[in-house]
């Protein structure tokens, strides 16, 4: 089989050509994860920046299958996605927390909510930790990419 072995000594023969132009790969990945970095915490970072803390209380739970790419339900694809209420503005509030557990939890227990003002309905369980999982370390992939392919491509100039 001399294909592989062909292959393999044409990348090692153009390894600087090859390097010169990994900024571009590097910028492409770079701007997919800060995309998906932005899509899935733009709701969650604007919460924790300009979100008002109060309490609230577990009501219930809600029973979420999750199925894979042909629709069929799999063993351990279900999760209970907590039912939050709390007061705000002399109303009260209730919303489907985004971050689910494999069993239910303790219902009329307290918890520290963060909500937008201008729409309550925008809530979610403040966990300090978990507020920032998964969007953050997604975008900070793609910052680090970023990063990378800018010195990549000054590189590549000289």
């Amino acid at each position: 089989m001399p294909f592989p072995e062909e292959l393999v000594a044409s990348l090692l023969n153009n390894k600087d050509k090859i390097l010169r132009y990994a900024f571009i790969a590097q910028a492409i990945a770079a701007l997919i994860f800060l995309a998906l970095g932005y899509y899935m915490g733009k709701d969650h970072f604007r919460l924790i920046r300009e979100g008002v803390r109060t309490q609230g209380r577990v009501v219930g739970y809600k029973q979420k299958n999750f199925r894979d790419t042909e629709g069929n339900r799999s063993y351990g694809d279900t999760a209970f996605m907590p039912l939050v209420e709390f007061q705000a503005g002399g109303h009260v509030v209730r919303f489907q927390d985004w971050k689910g557990s494999s069993s239910t939890g303790v219902l009329n227990g307290p918890v520290t909510v963060l909500y937008d003002p201008s729409a309550p309905s925008v809530a979610m369980i403040d966990r300090p930790v978990w507020n920032w999982i998964p969007w953050a370390p997604t975008f900070l992939v793609g910052l680090f990419l970023a990063l990378v392919s800018i010195k990549g491509w000054f590189r590549s100039l000289t």
